[in-house]
């Protein structure tokens, strides 16, 4: 498709922005580009271009010029929500006193790496308006293509009631840029924008709205942000990333954002005014305090789960003689008048470590409230804060007394939610800054981000039946397979979320005749999840052997997917390193869940869910889940499950490893049986593990210091060490290194009460 650019020229005197006029001298509708084109370069101040409502593909419009505070000139749509930007379209703006209303970017995404810049070429924008404008999924297929959707340069630049909505991909979606002199010191507006639903990216590069970078964070940007919704944005830790000075951040609402208004580089910032409800999303946070100079204040946090760097309020240690892009310790903070309800973690001190040795400097904590009627301590202190200075603030907690109790006092008064679910007292009245109506375009539906679930439910003999099943089902659908078993021809694709199942006792035979393709049996591809009960997958046919039993797709998944596997079987994927599940680069899923199951006769790595292999933090899944399963002779080993680089943008994976059983598993040369490389929170409880990681380790697992591990209840007989570079075993580790047969190692595993236990259903 052929890509079009459109410049709009006009000049006027530049004035000062003032209260922008909407009077036109003439209106010029286009309804296709020529017309736009011929219509735009006549164009003189006070005039309005109207597009068409229709949609424009692969469109790239550069609106140059100058209007005045009175007139500006006006880029806008002849019925709001019906002009579509669409494939490779995007939008420069460069000039003085311009207006673009109503645009709607969707089904697509700008190759050229921004969707909306303020800027064309060398010439930035001033005083200038975008309102009313929605971008909503505009994503490329790969996750990790970086995109942004709004870069803005220039001064006193506006951004109100418009829509962001599902960015899935890599990429800050609105980053305000001082990498000129002309953009700095800039008093943008930033106010009454709806930023909605962004998920777990699984890497670093998933903010929503960042204010500057390292590079100029001691520039003052004076970008002011105020009155904007921020709903479950939560793409990596810092929600908002103000990397800049004197900005002002207030009267904003944050819901549900698993992730943390972050002062992460530059000074004098002003955070105030704001409301932060997590609604108990597990790591919704407030603000991560960094770097010095700055005021929070005014602000309200209730229901934050978030730990660490994604705590309600992180004050943050320093590298000593810290570059700017590293960590400079909190420093000459005020902190006060602050409200924080049934908030887990604020934590003093945050990320002390062998590197982050500088404790927080003038840091001063006056008249805030803290209330956890059924925790013990207010805060929890990782260093020495002798440089904290704590005045009149007041609490109420479980009646225990705080360990820490300078500067702290009772509560006299109660709290009881109002019907908006906020607490309030007689002294003090809450209310949000802003609501859903006020921000964003009233006009537009936002694209719903939660699946509609069918209650349909197939009933399927053979394959040509389940793959017509599969074709017709929609998401939600369950297909039940009635027949002892299924020869498979092809592989099956997955485009929706459903469930095959079998509910009789025997696990139903899925297996290819011939299968010289040596193809999988499910592939999951954008789009899809698969739950799958009661099946057996034997890999071996007459001719070839499946490489998986079920894979993601090779091509990159935008979209997040779901996998459940229970009381299943697979076997004799046993050549090369074929395996049971693979997740491929680029793809990410939110949960994994594997229980009730075995695996045996497999050469590969059984599950394999280490599909990034740069060292930048990324991963594949969010939550991975294994319970009361069995490996026996797989080669190379049961599961990689694996973080590379030492990124802390992040909350996973998080992985839970239960009551399994791993014999003959894992005895390749430098082999592990269990391979957990970076993983963030870990589980292990109940494992037995029998002549397994000999050559190498029974588990490794390389983690951040700052890993939350529990790794209790082993039992390993003739098995490799267990490797990890901070010490993580708990409490009953039982090593056996005399020779034993299996038979008698799996009585000593029985009187230990360790392991899997027998599934009900089963396979030949």
């Amino acid at each position: 498709m052929k890509n079009y650019t459109i410049t709009i020229f006009c000049i006027a005197v530049l004035t000062t922005l003032g209260a922008m006029s909407f009077d036109t001298l003439k209106e010029n509708k286009v309804t296709t580009i020529d017309e736009l084109e011929q219509q735009i370069n006549n164009a003189d101040p006070g005039d309005t271009i109207i597009m068409a409502s229709q949609v424009w593909k692969d469109v790239k419009i550069k609106f140059k010029g100058k209007g005045t505070a009175d007139q500006p000139i006006v880029l806008t749509v002849e019925k709001r929500g019906e002009t579509i930007l669409a494939g490779n379209s995007s939008l420069e703006i460069g000039g003085e006193h311009l207006v673009v209303d109503g645009l709607v970017f969707r089904e697509g995404y700008a190759k050229g790496r921004v969707a909306i810049k303020f800027k064309i070429k060398d010439q930035v924008a001033k005083y200038c308006r975008m309102t009313n404008v929605v971008v909503d999924h505009y994503n490329p297929a790969d996750r990790f293509e970086k995109t942004s959707w709004v870069e803005v340069y220039g001064k006193e630049n506006e951004i109100d009631h418009c829509y962001f909505g599902g960015k899935l991909n890599a990429g800050v979606l609105m980053a305000v840029k001082l990498n000129n002199l002309e953009s700095r010191e800039n008093k943008h507006h930033i106010h009454h924008n709806h930023f909605g639903y962004r998920p777990k990216l699984g890497s670093n590069g998933g903010e929503t709205l960042r204010v500057g970078v390292s590079t100029y964070c001691n520039e003052s940007s004076q970008t002011i942000i105020e009155n904007n919704l921020f709903d479950r944005c939560s793409g990596e830790v810092e929600v908002v990333s103000i990397k800049s000075s004197e900005n002002i951040i207030k009267d904003n609402l944050f819901v549900a954002c698993d992730g943390v208004l972050a002062l992460r580089h530059g000074d004098r910032n002003v955070v105030s005014g704001n409301y932060f409800l997590g609604e108990d999303s597990k790591n919704a946070g407030g603000v991560r305090v960094i770097n010095g100079g700055h005021t929070i204040k005014n602000n309200y946090f209730q229901d934050l789960k978030g730990k660490r760097f994604f705590g309600a309020l992180p004050v943050m240690n320093g590298v000593p003689n810290s570059l700017p892009n590293r960590y400079i310790r909190a420093h000459d903070v005020n902190i006060e008048d602050n409200y924080f309800f049934n908030c887990d973690h604020i934590e003093l001190c945050v990320g002390s470590d062998r590197e982050r040795t500088q404790t927080p400097d003038h840091i001063t904590i006056q008249n805030n409230t803290f209330y956890y009627t059924d925790k013990k301590e207010v805060f929890t202190v990782l260093d020495d804060i002798s440089g904290f200075t704590f005045k009149n603030n007041k609490y109420k907690n479980d009646g225990s007394p705080l360990k820490y109790n300078k500067g702290m006092k009772p509560l006299k008064e109660s709290f009881t939610k109002n019907e908006a679910g906020l607490y309030e007292s007689k002294s003090f009245q809450p209310k949000v800054p802003v609501t859903k109506e006020v921000c964003g375009p009233s006009w537009y539906q936002a694209s719903n981000t939660v699946k509609a679930l069918s209650k349909e439910h197939y009933k399927v003999e053979d394959y040509t039946s389940l793959v017509e099943a599969v074709e017709k089902a929609q998401n939600g659908a369950v297909i039940e397979i009635t027949s002892e078993k299924i020869v498979f021809e092809d592989a099956i694709h997955l485009k929706v979320e459903l469930a095959i199942i079998n509910k009789s006792e025997k696990r139903v035979k899925l297996y290819y005749e011939n299968n010289p393709k040596q193809k999988s049996f499910f592939v999951i591809e954008n789009g899809g999840s698969l739950t799958i009960e009661g099946l057996d997958l034997n890999g071996r046919s007459q001719v070839g052997i499946a490489k998986a039993g079920i894979s993601t797709s090779k091509s990159p998944m935008i979209q997040h997917y779901n996998l459940v596997i229970d009381n299943c079987s697979f076997h004799h994927f046993e050549a090369s390193d074929y395996c049971v599940f693979r997740a491929y680069t680029s793809t990410f899923a939110d949960q994994i869940v594997i229980k009730n199951s075995e695996f045996y006769n497999i050469s590969g790595v059984a599950l394999n869910i280490n599909g990034q292999a740069e060292n930048k933090g990324r991963y594949s899944a969010e939550e991975v889940i294994i319970d009361n399963c069995k490996f026996e002779n797989v080669m190379t080993g049961a599961m990689e499950i694996t973080r590379l680089g030492n990124d802390e943008s992040t909350t996973g994976p998080y992985v839970s490893l239960t009551n399994c059983d791993f014999i003959d598993v894992g005895n390749k040369e430098l082999g592990s049986a269990v391979l957990l490389w970076g993983v963030q929170k870990l589980n292990v409880d109940q494992l037995f593990f029998f002549n397994s990681g000999r050559s190498g380790r029974t588990i490794r697992f390389e983690d951040p210091n700052w890993a939350v591990a529990n790794i209790n209840n082993i039992l390993s007989i003739e098995s490799g060490r267990f490797e990890s570079y901070y010490p993580r075993l708990g409490e009953n580790i039982t090593t056996v290194s005399s020779e034993m047969s299996k038979e008698q190692a799996l009585s000593k595993k029985k009187s230990m009460q360790i392991g899997f236990q027998e599934s009900a259903k089963k396979g030949s």
